[in-house]
């Protein structure tokens, strides 16, 4: 037997979780093992003229999902719990009602696909369960903060970056703004393994 397929043998007794940042325009995936290590890092964006409605973007998305994933055995997947999307910022009962439909399709779609528990994740717990500490003083969206934290800590994770051509960064790299959803979605995950930490099978 090979070494190459002594690996292969070895990886797909491996199990992992899957972390998602659900959102109708760009949704976050994380997958870890279960030393934390990471094997994805990514965002699929549902922006695309092709999809018409929220069918479209669920088929597009855990198509994506499971491009990403490929055959590596997922044991849970850890969402962020609706109990955010009525937080300050969402404007309408539509709005609300659509993102938390699409929360469910999405989470049960991933169900299927993958063969694996979905849990709800408090998305307050799960960042305190990173290390993440919410400084009241500091007023910038707490997105962005969290995006901040992370990417200190973690300069190893395959950011996405890209030169800037206009505005105050211009001729500077920076980060992918979906890399934020990217973000979110490890600290779902992350802070879900640690939340709800029982034994794998």
């Amino acid at each position: 037997m090979t070494t190459k397929e002594t690996n292969k043998i070895v990886d797909s007794e491996k199990v992992y979780f899957l972390g998602l940042d659900i959102s109708t325009s760009c949704t976050g995936v994380c997958l870890i093992d279960e030393n934390e290590q990471v094997a994805v890092f990514d965002a699929i964006k549902l922006t695309s003229n092709t999809l018409h409605t929220m069918w479209d973007k669920a088929d597009r998305g855990i198509e994506e999902i499971k491009k990403l994933v490929g055959d590596k055995k997922v044991e849970r997947i850890f969402v962020e719990a609706n109990a955010k999307m009525f937080a300050k910022g969402f404007s309408s009962a539509d709005t609300l009602l659509t993102l938390a439909k699409f929360n469910g399709l999405m989470s049960y779609l991933s169900h299927k696909a993958f063969n694996a528990e979905v849990i709800d994740v408090n998305v307050t717990s799960a960042r305190k369960a990173v290390g993440f500490k919410n400084t009241k003083t500091d007023k910038r969206p707490v997105k962005d903060r969290v995006f901040d934290y992370v990417a200190f800590t973690h300069p190893e994770f395959p950011w996405k970056k890209h030169v800037a051509k206009t505005g105050s960064q211009k001729g500077k790299e920076i980060y992918n703004t979906e890399m934020k959803d990217a973000c979110d979605a490890w600290v779902i995950c992350v802070g879900g393994l640690r939340i709800s930490p029982k034994a794998t099978c």
